[in-house]
Parts: structure tokens; C-alpha cells; sequence
């Protein structure tokens, strides 16, 4: 009977012993899990960051080797257009480069020759604006369209107020109005836009002919017929913007002095186009999607802006 106890008291102790040694290896499992999953966890966040980290060198390295470029870029191909007899240069330029398994694509525009958003609003008001908009984006991009105007039109006051002023008080004008469209959220609905493409670049392709940026000249060279269209018609008769544009097209070497002279017989008219139109650009934008197949696109918008004292700054979006 000792010897039964004695033996039943040891299996007692040795399968508590069992026990224990089971815990403690599902314990030392579930750490073991826990840490690898940390670990895991935190080599993912790394390679996520390495990723954002290359992504916004890319774009900054190509933001700063091209867009001083541009300028040269399309007087390149306004001049080989010209030769060619083909119709207006592109306004833009669209490449795609790939850096290690991250692929960026660049588009670069000119925005002085494309419609400048906020000129034309100054001068025509909301609803105009709103047509302009609609006819350069096309039944795909109307939907979208939001027009958000951070301050009533302000120029066609301003004219008459400047129509009426003496020659010696000329000096007293005013500084031109501000932007009523600082952003593309001021034009667009971003988020709807997003929805409706699902696609990264959809509002540079839907920005291809128009503009928040610039000096509120319209580059006569480059432009589109319908920019030009729209913008001469805010000063004369929509019959009289389409026989300046077709005089322009049959003659693309005239200069804007000339054209503006044989096409428009009011000399305030006259005055009015020569400060909306002009023969050359000074404002340049860059936009940078870079796509990777692990995590989503990161988009930046760059634009430059040279004042009439030459001044150059430059604005850059993330989205």
C-alpha cells in the first residue's frame, strides 16, 4: 500500500511537472509568435517608409531637373509646330520614367498657354467661367466641375473705373484682383473625381487646357482655339473672336500687334486683348505621379509663377 501511494505521488508530480512545461512552451510560443509578427510588422513599415523616402526623392530630383527646362522645351516645339504647319504645339508633355521598381510619370505644362481660370472670371464673371470650364473638360470631366470663387469678379469694375481715368492718373491704378481659384478643390470636386475615374491622373488630365496660375496672359501661339475663342469673346462679339482666330490660323507668323489691329477697330477693345493675349510664356508646371505596386500612388503638383518685376516663385502640392 506504501509503495502505491508512493508511486501515485510521484505520477502526480510528474504530470504537474508535464503541465507546466506545456504552459510554459505554449507562453514562450505565443511570444515568440507575438515578436514575430512585431518584427514582421516593423521590416513592412520600413520598406514602406524606404518606399515614401525614394518616392519624394524622385519627384523632388525630377521636379528639379526639368521644370527649369521647360521653357526651352516648348519653344523647341512651337518652332518645329511652325515649320511643320501643324496647328498649335502641345501645351503639355507627358514622359514616364521607372527607378528601381517605382515608376514615375511626368507631365509638364505650359501654363501660359492654357486658359487662365482666373482672368476670365475677372473679366466675364461666374457663368462664363462656368461654360469655359465645362467645354475644355469635356461630358467626362463636367460632372466634377465646382466652381468655389474665393471673391466676386472684379475686373469688369476696375475698367470702367480705369476707362475713366486721365492719362496722368494711369500711375494711380491699383494692384490687378486676386485669385479667385487658388487650387484645383476650388474648381473641382476632388473626391467625386476621384470616385468616378478611380484613376491617379485624372485631374492632370482633365487640367490639360486650363490654368489657376500664370500672369492672366493667354499665349496666343500656343494656345487652343477654344482658350482663344474664350478669351477674346470676353471683350468683343463672339462672331468677331471667330474671325480673329481664323485670320490668326490662316497667318500663324503674324504678330499679335498687327492681328489685333486689323481684326479689332476699338482701340479700348483693342487695349482690353493686348493685356489678356500674349506671344510668350514665363510659367511653367510640373505634375509627378509615382506608382509602386505595393502601396498607392503619391501625386505632387508643382507650378511656377514670374511676376512683372521677374520675380520667379514656385508653389508645390501633394495630393
Amino acid at each position: 500500500m506504501q509503495t502505491d501511494f508512493t508511486l501515485s505521488q510521484t505520477h502526480q508530480r510528474h504530470g504537474y511537472v508535464l503541465l507546466v512545461v506545456i504552459a510554459v512552451c505554449i507562453v514562450v510560443v505565443t511570444v515568440l509568435s507575438s515578436l514575430a509578427k512585431i518584427s514582421l510588422r516593423a521590416s513592412l513599415d520600413a520598406a514602406d517608409a524606404e518606399r515614401s523616402l525614394q518616392k519624394r526623392w524622385g519627384q523632388v530630383s525630377l521636379e528639379r531637373a526639368m521644370l527649369p527646362s521647360a521653357a526651352l522645351l516648348f519653344q523647341q516645339l512651337e518652332e518645329s509646330h511652325l515649320e511643320q504647319k501643324t496647328g498649335p504645339p502641345p501645351k503639355t508633355v507627358r514622359s514616364a520614367i521607372t527607378l528601381g521598381n517605382i515608376t514615375f510619370d511626368v507631365l509638364l505644362g505650359d501654363e501660359d498657354a492654357k486658359l487662365n481660370l482666373n482672368a476670365l472670371y475677372h473679366h466675364t464673371g461666374l457663368e462664363k467661367t462656368q461654360r469655359s470650364v465645362e467645354t475644355l473638360t469635356g461630358p467626362n470631366g463636367r460632372q466634377v466641375i465646382r466652381l468655389l470663387p474665393s471673391v466676386s469678379p472684379q475686373q469688369i469694375s476696375r475698367e470702367s473705373v480705369r476707362l475713366s481715368l486721365r492719362d496722368d492718373d494711369a500711375d494711380d491704378e491699383t494692384a490687378g484682383p486676386p485669385n479667385a481659384f487658388r487650387s484645383w478643390g476650388e474648381v473641382f470636386d476632388l473626391s467625386n473625381l476621384q470616385r468616378l475615374t478611380g484613376s491617379p491622373i485624372a485631374l492632370p488630365n482633365v487640367t490639360t487646357e486650363m490654368t489657376c496660375w500664370g500672369n492672366g496672359q493667354l499665349n496666343l501661339r500656343r494656345a487652343s482655339d477654344e482658350s482663344i475663342l474664350a478669351v477674346v469673346s470676353s471683350v468683343v462679339q463672339d462672331a468677331g473672336a471667330k474671325r480673329l482666330l481664323k485670320r490668326f490660323r490662316q497667318s500663324p507668323t503674324i504678330s499679335m500687334d498687327i492681328l489685333l489691329l486689323s481684326e479689332v477697330s476699338n482701340p479700348n477693345n483693342r487695349d482690353k486683348l493686348t493685356r489678356l493675349l500674349s506671344e510668350t510664356s514665363t510659367n511653367f508646371s510640373i505634375w509627378i505621379s509615382a506608382s509602386s505596386t505595393t502601396d498607392r500612388d503619391r501625386m505632387t503638383f508643382s507650378v511656377t509663377q514670374r511676376d512683372d518685376d521677374g520675380t520667379l516663385t514656385q508653389s508645390r502640392f501633394a495630393l
